[in-house]
């Protein structure tokens, strides 16, 4: 019974261990046979880099701290002075000479020319228009009289403006004013050369003829 067990045992050996020989063989024949497996490789690609250089000009130095200065051996100590006044109380002043005419300058005047004055004169192509019309109510009346006005001549001879002195009739002045106003010329007054505004007093007769 024993001598049956134990080549039972024996005789399996060999078959047990061929299949162990053909798992392991079919397991390398399954690894070989299997499809490869694709594993994607990453490439990198070298960056490029500029250096660009920095024209700028450096930031200043920060100015240094009042605790970073080297402090000072020279203690501030203060100077007396002595300053002597002087005595005035032994000076003396002459005194200044009295004042007198001869000392001031003369002064010699300069003469002033007095100005050469021309008074306006009626201007002779004028003439025949000095006499105003005569009223024509006065003149049926036969009213005579006369008439006194002060005008104003500019200095382009023409009359710029009339005042009455005296009149007989207010119609005398009326027409003796827009005569004088419209038809008077004269030759302006001058100082120096120059014509200058004047004022002239004049005197109008009016009288009818017989």
């Amino acid at each position: 019974m024993h001598q049956g067990t134990y080549l039972d045992s024996t005789n399996n050996r060999p078959i047990r261990l061929g299949i162990v020989v053909a798992l392991h063989g079919a397991a390398l024949a399954a690894i070989i046979l299997a499809p490869a497996e694709m594993i994607p490789i990453k490439v990198f690609t070298p960056t490029q880099i500029d250096f660009i250089e920095d024209k700028a000009p450096p930031p200043p130095e920060p100015a240094p701290r009042a605790k970073d200065l080297p402090k000072s051996n020279i203690s501030h100590v203060p100077l007396a002075v002595n300053v002597e006044r002087p005595d005035l109380s032994q000076i003396t002043v002459d005194p200044l000479p009295p004042f007198t005419e001869d000392v001031a300058p003369k002064v010699t005047p300069i003469p002033v020319p007095n100005p050469v004055l021309v008074d306006a004169t009626l201007d002779p192509r004028y003439g025949d228009r000095v006499q105003p019309d005569y009223p024509s109510a006065l003149a049926r009346q036969e009213i005579t009289g006369t008439v006194t006005v002060r005008i104003l001549i500019g200095a382009d001879g023409r009359v710029k403006q009339v005042q009455q002195v005296s009149a007989t009739d207010p119609l005398f002045f009326e027409a003796t004013q827009r005569q004088a106003l419209k038809y008077w010329r004269f030759k302006p007054a001058m100082r120096d050369g120059v014509a200058i505004e004047s004022w002239q007093t004049k005197t109008v007769r009016f009288k009818l003829e017989s």
